[in-house]
């Protein structure tokens, strides 16, 4: 499928993004655990590793200017397979560093953390949240930004506040989530096995819709930059 190669395309023109994704990782663990401790810490880590998601995965847009723009326009694909390419690796990536945070998670279980099915539950709501960030950014990229005179200060304003935007929502809603926890714990009334396994409907309905808005937005750039000069 050539939507796989334009895919490998833009991890090979971002490469050097990728040095740095280790170093994000360990400041999301310092800022985890600077927040909070536990479990929650490790939510707050994957919102960290959610907002640098947001904000590398638009990075081959800035990467595909100049020469590298008719290198890869002189490649034989269709539209649809150059924009379905470069959604591919920005939901690739989105989902690389959210399994990053998955594996932490697997070390906090051998260290002795107990981690809760709601964790679990609230992990999935922030991954759909992180890819229809994703989702969204490419989308006005292909629509709205791209060859403007105003793209770098636009660009960077798109590719930083909604995940910036997201992290700080997502921690408020990670400590109401822990208190409504607390609260069953302490015996007022809520079974905590039903309410985990609701939340953890809620993540997978939030995945899947989010999955299907990708989709949808690759459809829609296609059809709407079809007769432009690059896709």
């Amino acid at each position: 499928m050539r939507a796989i190669q334009f895919m490998k395309i833009d991890y090979m023109m971002t490469r050097k993004q990728m040095y740095i994704v280790p170093i994000c990782f360990l400041l999301s663990l310092v800022v985890g655990r600077a927040i909070s401790e536990g479990e929650i810490s490790l939510l707050v880590a994957f919102s960290y590793m959610l907002f640098v998601a947001s904000t590398f995965s638009t990075a081959p847009f800035g990467y595909c200017v100049g020469k590298n723009r008719g290198f890869l326009l002189m490649l034989p694909a269709t539209v649809r397979e150059r924009v379905a390419g470069r959604f591919l690796y920005g939901l690739s990536f989105v989902v690389l560093l959210g399994a990053l945070c998955a594996i932490l998670g697997g070390v906090y279980v051998l260290l002795g953390i107990d981690i809760p099915l709601w964790v679990a539950a609230v992990g999935l709501c922030e991954l759909a949240i992180g890819i229809f960030i994703m989702t969204a950014e490419f989308f006005f990229f292909y629509l709205f930004g791209e060859g403007k005179g105003n793209w770098q200060y636009l660009s960077n304003i798109v590719r930083v506040a909604p995940g910036m935007a997201m992290f700080f929502v997502a921690c408020n809603w990670i400590e109401e989530i822990d208190g409504m926890q607390n609260t069953v714990a302490a015996g007022m009334g809520i079974v905590p096995e039903p309410l985990n396994g609701k939340l953890m409907q809620i993540g997978w309905a939030a995945l899947a819709v989010a999955l299907l808005l990708t989709v949808a937005a690759v459809v829609i750039c296609a059809k709407v930059i079809e007769k432009r000069d690059y896709a």
